[in-house]
C-alpha cells in the first residue's frame, strides 16, 4: 500500500511539474515573467496593503516590490480584471507589472490570502493612530472581553491603549502551546491581564513587526519603536523587543510618555525636610549630582524632574542617553549609538560649551573619569550609577576614578532611591505585621532620629483590592529616598578608608534619613505598605 501511495505522489509531482513547464513556456511566448509559487515566498507585509477579497475578485497575487515597481501575478495576466486591479491600487502603487502563475499556484495560496487583513499605508509607517479607540472599564475582565470582540486588525491598538489606561509600563505577550498570555507590568509587578488564541497571537506579532520596522520570520532577537497618537494630540513612544522562544516570538512592549514636562520634583515623594538639601545642591553652578539605585528604581524619572527644574532659556543643557526616554523642550538630546560609549560622546559634548550635562549612566572607569573632570571644570553634571545605597556609591566611584579627593570635592549630592507601590486609598485597611516583620520594624524605630520617632504605637495599612485598583490593592508608586551631602567629617572618613558601616553612621549623624526610615514614615502615614518597604529595601 505504501508503495502504491508513493507511486501516486510521484505521478502527481510529475504532472504538476509538467503543468508548470507549460505555463512557463506560455509566459515566455507572451514575453511575461513566470513564477512557480512553490518556490517563491510571498511577503505578508506587501499583501497587507490590499483587501483580501480583491485577490479572488481579480485573480491577482502581489509577489514582490523591486525598484519602485510592484510585481503582481495572475493565471490570466492580460485580462481586464488585472487591469482593473492596477487601477484600483494605482495610488499606493503607481508602477505595476504583471507576471504569470498557474491556477494551481493560486489555489495553493488561498488560505494565506484569506487570512490577510489590510493595514493602511499611513498606519504601517512607524505611527499608530488610536484617536477612534474607546476604552471601557479599567479591569482585566473588560480587557479580555475587548480582546475577544475587537476586529483582528485592531488587536494591537486594544492591547496598547488599554494597557496604557491601566497604567502598565510594559506589556508582555508570551506564546505557549495553545494560546499566548498577555501580562501587564503595573507599578513594577507583572499581572496576567488576558490571553489570545494562537491565530490572533500570530496576527498580533505580524502587526508588531510591521509597525516597528522589524524583519518578518527571523530567528534572532530584534528591537524597534513606533509612536502612538491620541485624540488630544499627545503621543506615546513604544519600544518593542522581540525574542524567539519555544512556541513563537516573545514580545515586550514598553510604553513611554515621551513628554517630560509632567515630571515635577515636588511630586517624587522627597520629604519636606529633604527638599532643601536637594535644592541647595541644585543651585550650585558646577559639580556632580549622582542618582543611584538598581534597575527599575525610578532614577530616570528623578533625573528628568531635576532637569525640568533647572531647564531655562539662558541655559545650554545637553543630554547623553541610551535610549532617549523623554523629550525635553529646549535641551539638546543625544542618543548613544550601538558601538559607542558614553565617554567618547561626553568628550565631544564638552566642546559644545554646555552649562548642564545629563549623562545617562556611569558604566566604566573612562566614563567616570571624564564625568568627574567635567564636574570639576565648571559644569553641572547629573548622572546615575548602579549602587544599593548612597554610601555604597562613594567607594564604587572612587574605585573607578582612583582619586578620592577629586570626587569628594566635585560631588554635590548623592540621591539613593527605590520605588514602592502606594496603597489604594479606596480599599485601605489596617494591617498587623507578623512577629518577624515587627522585629525589623523595631530596628528601624530604634535608629530613627528623635524628632521622627512615633509618639504612639504605629499603625500600618495595606490594600485589600477593589474595582478602583483592578483588585490589586495598590495604585501608583512613590519613591523612598536617602540624600547624602558630603560633609567635612564624611570626607575625612573616606580619606582615612573608614568602613561602609562607619561612613553610614557619619552620614546619619549629619542628618541623612535612610531609605528604610523614609519608607517607615510613609508606611505609618498610610501611603505605603510596610511589607512592601521591607521587601524593597533588601533589593
Amino acid at each position: 500500500m505504501a508503495d502504491d501511495l508513493d507511486i501516486v505522489s510521484k505521478a502527481k509531482l510529475v504532472n504538476r511539474n509538467s503543468l508548470e513547464q507549460k505555463i512557463m513556456d506560455e509566459a515566455n511566448r507572451l514575453d511575461l515573467p513566470y513564477f512557480d509559487l512553490r518556490e517563491t515566498a510571498l511577503s505578508k507585509e506587501i499583501l497587507e496593503n490590499f483587501d483580501s477579497k480583491d485577490f479572488f475578485d481579480y485573480a491577482v497575487i502581489p509577489i514582490k516590490e523591486e525598484k519602485g515597481t510592484l510585481v503582481i501575478a495572475s493565471p490570466n495576466p492580460r485580462s481586464d480584471k488585472v487591469n482593473q486591479f492596477k487601477k484600483k491600487y494605482a495610488k499606493p502603487f503607481p508602477k505595476m507589472t504583471a507576471g504569470m502563475i498557474s491556477n494551481e499556484s493560486f489555489e495553493d495560496n488561498k488560505d494565506l490570502l484569506k487570512s490577510i487583513v489590510r493595514v493602511t499605508p499611513q498606519e504601517a509607517a512607524g505611527e499608530m493612530d488610536v484617536t477612534a479607540m474607546k476604552v471601557g472599564e479599567k479591569s482585566f475582565e473588560e480587557f479580555q472581553k475587548n480582546l475577544d470582540q475587537a476586529p483582528i486588525q485592531n488587536l494591537l491598538k486594544v492591547v496598547i491603549v488599554e494597557g496604557f489606561a491601566l497604567n502598565a509600563s510594559d506589556i508582555h505577550i508570551e506564546p505557549a502551546d495553545e494560546e499566548a498570555a498577555i501580562r501587564f507590568r503595573m507599578d513594577g509587578v507583572l499581572h496576567k491581564a488576558g490571553e489570545l488564541t494562537k491565530e490572533k497571537y500570530k496576527y498580533l506579532l505580524s502587526q508588531v513587526e510591521l509597525r516597528s520596522g522589524l524583519k518578518l520570520n527571523v530567528n534572532y532577537p530584534q528591537n524597534g519603536r513606533f509612536k502612538v497618537k491620541f485624540d488630544d494630540k499627545s503621543e506615546l513612544a513604544v519600544r518593542i523587543e522581540v525574542m524567539p522562544s519555544l512556541y513563537g516570538s516573545d514580545i515586550v512592549i514598553r510604553i513611554f510618555n515621551v513628554e517630560a514636562d509632567f515630571l515635577n520634583i515636588n511630586e517624587l515623594g522627597i520629604r519636606d525636610i529633604q527638599l532643601p538639601i536637594l535644592e541647595s545642591a541644585l543651585i550650585r553652578p558646577h559639580g556632580m549630582i549622582l542618582v543611584v539605585g538598581p534597575t527599575g528604581a525610578g532614577k530616570t524619572t528623578t533625573i528628568y524632574s531635576i532637569l525640568n527644574k533647572l531647564n531655562a532659556p539662558e541655559i545650554k543643557l545637553i543630554t547623553l542617553e541610551d535610549p532617549i526616554e523623554y523629550t525635553l523642550p529646549g535641551a539638546t538630546q543625544s542618543q548613544i549609538n550601538e558601538g559607542e560609549n558614553f565617554a567618547g560622546r561626553l568628550k565631544a559634548v564638552l566642546r559644545e560649551d554646555p552649562d548642564i550635562i545629563m549623562l545617562g549612566e556611569i558604566r566604566d572607569a573612562e566614563t567616570a573619569k571624564t564625568a568627574l573632570q567635567a564636574a570639576i571644570t565648571g559644569h553641572l553634571l547629573i548622572t546615575t550609577l548602579h549602587a544599593n545605597d548612597a554610601v555604597t556609591a562613594v567607594p564604587r566611584i572612587i574605585g573607578l576614578v582612583e582619586d578620592a579627593s577629586s570626587f569628594l570635592d566635585a560631588v554635590n549630592i548623592i540621591i539613593a532611591q527605590r520605588l514602592v507601590r502606594k496603597i489604594c486609598t479606596h480599599c485601605r485597611k489596617e494591617y498587623k505585621p507578623s512577629d518577624n516583620e515587627m522585629a525589623e520594624i523595631n530596628k528601624i524605630i530604634d535608629n530613627l532620629p528623635i524628632e521622627h520617632k512615633p509618639k504612639k504605637p504605629p499603625e500600618f495599612f495595606h490594600g485589600t483590592g477593589c474595582d478602583k485598583c483592578t483588585n490589586i490593592g495598590y495604585k501608583g508608586r512613590i519613591g523612598i529616598y536617602e540624600l547624602l551631602q558630603v560633609s567635612p567629617d564624611f570626607q575625612r572618613a573616606v580619606i582615612e578608608n573608614s568602613t561602609l558601616h562607619e561612613l553610614k553612621e557619619i552620614a546619619v549623624r549629619d542628618g541623612m534619613l535612610t531609605m528604610e526610615q523614609d519608607g517607615f514614615l510613609k508606611a505609618i502615614a498610610g501611603t505605603v505598605d510596610i511589607v512592601e518597604v521591607l521587601k524593597v529595601i533588601k533589593e
